[in-house]
């Protein structure tokens, strides 16, 4: 969470103390009327109205598949709420004075600020330029594992719900084949590298068993169909999931009537990447980025860190320092950590790009 979205969490928390306070002071004793009044509105326009405000720019955003649209208005939200509260309980007078007036117009102005800004956001989605966005055109080695492994981050089994609200943009269907485009021929044995898709169309009760295994996400029938299209392996689902590949093969195993063979690394899965030790020369070529060109939206972090470590000060600035101990930064793309992170794409690209000489 940014410095202002915090803030109103924590402002919504310290108000609920002041109007707990004030409550048991009274001890439904006769009172002023300003106490009661800070009581009511430390509540209502403090500690409800900024919980709201805190969360509501933090998550809406994301299950809205895009980032806020004024980011700028929120510090500005942020003071004016604040000021226009404390203004009020600390002016309020039965006669109402016109500084109560001033302060009342303050808050409902910062109002007007959220609403604004949200409705925004969730009605008109910025259009980004195809060409600025776009991976570079030049040959890269395995560049055809890139797609796989992110939507294989987005889109793996038991997935969060704050990442299937972006899944739109980070899974689209492909229009290369139909939906069912696994091989005519039958699997004759069962391999790690085999699709969950085409396992569990083949051969439903292998659903079963994989959640059996862990991954409960497939008991729901909706995930059970849309996992068919999505290019994740046995091998890549326990990697993400942190299940033991093992005994996930026996029970397939066993809902199939399959033998299982050892299998070599998964073809679909993108290496982990991360920066070379200090005084190592960079790698020319990784997965999704190449040393010379330009790093576009679709490239994982992990392989940008290790193509090009002199980024690594950029990567500290936007995301911090836990980055670069996160196993998204092997799956993740730019475009989806800046989304994540409610960051502006084009600004942290700029970044990125400016670092590695481009």
């Amino acid at each position: 969470m940014d410095r202002y979205t915090k803030g109103f969490v924590l402002a919504s928390l310290i108000y609920l103390m002041a109007a707990g306070l004030l409550g048991a002071l009274t001890r439904g004793a006769p009172s002023p009327e300003w106490v009661k009044f800070a009581h009511v509105h430390f509540n209502l326009a403090g500690f409800m109205s900024m919980m709201v405000f805190g969360v509501g720019y933090f998550i809406l955003p994301r299950f809205n598949g895009t980032t806020l649209k004024f980011p700028g208005l929120v510090p500005i939200h942020f003071w004016l709420a604040n000021i226009g509260l404390i203004g009020m309980v600390s002016t309020f007078r039965p006669d109402f004075p016109p500084a109560f007036h001033f302060f009342a117009a303050t808050s409902v102005f910062a109002n007007a600020v959220f609403v604004v800004n949200l409705v925004a956001t969730m009605l008109f989605k910025e259009a980004e330029a195809e060409e600025e966005t776009s991976v570079p055109a030049e040959p890269v080695a395995a560049a055809s594992a890139a797609p796989a492994a992110a939507d294989a981050s987005c889109c793996a089994p038991g997935e969060t719900s704050r990442r299937a609200a972006s899944a739109s943009s980070c899974c689209p269907p492909s229009d290369a084949a139909p939906d069912n485009h696994f091989s005519s021929d039958a699997p004759t044995a069962l391999s790690p590298d085999i699709r969950v898709g085409e396992l569990i169309t083949r051969w439903p009760k292998a659903a079963d068993a994989l959640v059996a295994a862990g991954l409960a996400g497939l008991a729901d029938p909706g995930h059970r169909e849309q996992i068919k299209s999505i290019p994740v392996t046995v091998r890549m689902a326990c990697q993400r999931h942190n299940l033991d590949l093992g005994p996930t093969m026996l029970l397939l195993s066993e809902a199939t009537g399959l033998p299982i063979v050892a299998a070599g690394p998964s073809p679909t899965a993108v290496p982990a990447a991360s920066a070379p030790p200090a005084g190592k020369t960079p790698v020319a070529v990784t997965a999704t980025v190449r040393r010379g060109s330009p790093i576009g939206a679709d490239a994982i972090l992990g392989d940008i860190l290790a193509v090009y470590p002199e980024t690594e000060k950029v990567f500290r600035k936007h995301f911090g320092g836990g980055c670069f101990s996160c196993p998204g930064q092997k799956t993740e793309t730019v475009r989806q950590s800046a989304l994540l992170h409610n960051l502006d794409m084009k600004a942290v690209l700029a970044d990125l790009n400016r670092a590695a000489g481009h």
